[in-house]
């Protein structure tokens, strides 16, 4: 085998939590050239400078249509030299939501069963370079937390509410707290999810999926929602308070890796503020600004 193709329709969770696996592939065939396929969405841009990955090639045809109408004469549109020995690796989400045994396992395990490997670690790999820590630390000022209340899966309730939602009055009341506490409270999404427009907190919704990385690196505390940028949050190993939504397996919360998590597995409407506040008091222990 002198290449080997990868290719994912996914978003920014599943993207990154595909990356173990890749990882491992390439410690098991170091020579071999390896190409990774992602659909043109901004956020599949963690996978740019990736150590384990030849090339990502980002195709506008995954994202505006998914799989559909996969076949040779797609692949090979792709400027990709292809062989008779080059393998295809297929993430494919679906069958990891449709198998049990790997239903509830962590999503990175389900997804290396996809395509038949073997991974030693689950924790996402995203590379940093020096330019995206610096755009970061140019845009906050120390010490800060970052909020993230919006995921692209979020299942709606009879009354219109999403199944991972937590309310915007909690949000705002712990931005008040922490603000107040001397820490600069930073909103974090895509440049298309709603605001709240707390005083006591700052925008920065939109930024590139990288840089947004490195703002988490260096952050005190993130509290969020299970989405994607749990997911990136987990790359980093920043402290993390997660509103845990029930609609999917406790399992998928927690990369060994990670030491500063605290988890509320619950409906989310229903978890109470002091509940979170709490939470988030005991991971910012001794990096708590005085009143």
């Amino acid at each position: 085998m002198k290449k080997a193709f990868f290719i994912g329709c996914n978003a920014l969770g599943d993207t990154l939590c595909t990356t173990p696996a890749v990882r491992a592939f390439r410690k098991a065939n170091p020579e071999v050239f390896i190409a990774y396929i992602a659909h043109n969405a901004t956020y599949c841009r963690v996978l740019d400078g990736n150590p384990d990955i030849d090339l990502v090639i980002y195709n506008e045809y995954l994202w505006l249509r998914g799989m559909e109408g996969f076949g040779i004469e797609w692949f090979h549109s792709l400027p990709l030299e292809i062989e008779e020995t080059t393998p295809l690796y297929h993430f494919d989400m679906n069958a990891v939501c449709s198998r049990d045994e790997s239903f509830h396992q962590h999503i990175a395990i389900g997804l290396a069963k996809s395509v038949g490997i073997t991974i030693q670690s689950v924790r996402p790999v995203v590379r940093l370079t020096e330019e995206e820590r610096r755009t970061a630390r140019l845009l906050v000022r120390r010490p800060y937390v970052i909020f993230s209340r919006h995921s692209n899966a979020n299942p709606r309730f009879a009354d219109g509410s999403g199944a991972k939602d937590w309310p915007d009055e909690s949000w705002r009341r712990l931005a008040e707290y922490l603000h107040g506490r001397g820490f600069d409270v930073i909103l974090v999404g895509s440049e298309t999810d709603s605001r709240f427009g707390s005083p006591h907190a700052r925008d920065l919704h939109g930024l590139p999926i990288k840089v947004l990385a490195a703002l988490l690196e260096d952050a005190a505390c993130l509290v969020t929602l299970e989405n994607g940028i749990a997911h990136l949050a987990a790359a980093v190993d920043v402290p993390m308070v997660e509103l845990y939504s029930k609609i999917v397996p406790l399992e998928w919360a927690y990369p060994a890796e990670m030491t500063r998590r605290e988890v509320i597995y619950e409906v989310p409407k229903s978890v109470s503020y002091d509940r979170v506040v709490t939470a988030v008091d005991r991971l910012l222990g001794n990096h708590l600004p005085s009143s």
